[in-house]
């Protein structure tokens, strides 16, 4: 399977999660997909995971699921799950390195795809108590998620009815008083999203590109996937009520867009989570990358990858 393969099976994975939750934010209520190795699956791959039909929330290879006393049951279907390793190469002609990625992918089952000894079902019923400490830790109120954000911009609250933003110049969120909203639920959304649109100014995670072009160009969108994404992680976190944008025309106007630009959702997963993280004040342990020079691709500017932590 090569690079555009996986963009491809990514991609409309993602989009059928997104048709059958309904919401951004319903995909990142399911607490995080952990793998046999005890590391948790982040950005596109708990995305991915999201809409599995499983209680379990723990993951393997085959391999891995072998090892640790299991054996998949006949007839199973895998999930493809991916992530991104890199490596300097040097041209012998120039003396120049160049850092170039490596786009990985591994088919996972889940654990309850697989019959295991007791030694196995042990493991599997401990790392299921690591996923549920992790979703108790990770509840935060809405308010103590801003107070929280460290070196935040400033936020003046409105008193017209008018649009929210953000504006990166001034470094300032300008969202309209809560008294606006038909729920807190929904102004929290709202404020979510510009919060993690203000973790892309230069003096945070300087994702600064897709703030400076026009309404709808390609940039523009791009941050605003990032966005979409990021306030519905804040918001699971916050349990805050369903996103009301759940309609089939939202969900489809989405939908056309990744399938016009498959490399966009694995681009903003990794940014969203990571944004958010930052606004929590969350820094995630990422194993040293194992290097390799084989199968190696570089990848244009436009995208390039967010190294996660390898589940493997």
């Amino acid at each position: 399977m090569n690079n555009s393969q996986i963009y491809a099976a990514i991609t409309e994975k993602i989009i059928a999660n997104l048709e059958t939750a309904g919401s951004w934010m319903k995909l990142w209520q399911v607490p995080s997909p952990v793998s046999m190795n005890g590391h948790y699956y982040r950005g596109i791959n708990r995305l991915v995971l999201s809409s599995d039909p499983y209680k379990s929330r723990v993951y393997g290879t085959f391999q891995q699921i072998r090892s640790n006393g299991g054996q998949v049951r006949k007839g199973e279907k895998s999930t493809i799950v991916v992530f991104w390793k890199s490596s300097i190469e040097k041209d012998e002609t120039t003396g120049e390195t160049k850092k170039m990625f490596l786009l990985k992918f591994y088919h996972v089952f889940n654990s309850e795809q697989a019959d295991f000894d007791d030694q196995g079902t042990k493991k599997i019923a401990d790392l299921q108590n690591l996923v549920t400490e992790k979703v108790n830790s990770e509840h935060l109120e809405a308010e103590a998620i801003i107070e929280g954000y460290v070196g935040r911009p400033e936020i003046c609250y409105s008193n017209k009815d008018d649009r929210a933003f953000y504006a990166p110049v001034a470094d300032l969120i300008s969202v309209p008083d809560k008294k606006y909203f038909t729920t807190s639920s929904a102004f929290y959304r709202v404020l979510n999203h510009e919060l993690i649109h203000s973790v892309g100014h230069p003096k945070r995670l300087n994702r600064f590109d897709g703030m400076s072009n026009s309404y709808g160009d390609i940039p523009y969108s791009k941050e605003e996937l990032v966005a979409e994404l990021g306030s519905a992680f804040l918001s699971g976190i916050a349990h805050l009520d369903m996103d009301i944008r759940n309609s089939a025309a939202y969900i489809k106007g989405w939908a056309s867009a990744l399938r016009d630009n498959q490399k966009w959702i694995m681009w903003a997963a990794a940014r969203a989570e990571k944004s958010a993280d930052y606004i929590l004040g969350i820094v995630p342990v990422i194993p040293s990358e194992e290097k390799t020079t084989s199968e190696l691709t570089s990848e244009v500017p436009f995208l390039e990858p967010v190294l996660e932590d390898s589940p493997f």
